[in-house]
């Protein structure tokens, strides 16, 4: 008798190996995070931000309008 591969051999062995495989969202948001971190403008705009907000300096938009009159 032949010792070949089975067909669930092979399933079990590509389920085994897309377990380990980076998905292509996993790898575009890690592209996104190291872009924003090499960039010194987004990087002082997110500290500027996070210190406006521990400061208080937020204001409440609940609504369109809210957000229209505080661009205005």
């Amino acid at each position: 008798m032949s010792s070949g591969v089975t067909i669930d051999q092979v399933y079990q062995e590509i389920k085994k190996i897309q377990a380990d495989m980076v998905k292509k969202e996993d790898l575009e948001a890690l592209i996104d995070t190291v872009e924003i971190l090499s960039n010194p403008a987004a990087m002082h705009a997110i500290k500027k931000s996070d210190r406006d907000i521990r400061q208080g300096r937020v204001k409440t938009i609940t609504s369109v309008d809210d957000l229209l009159n505080e661009c205005a």
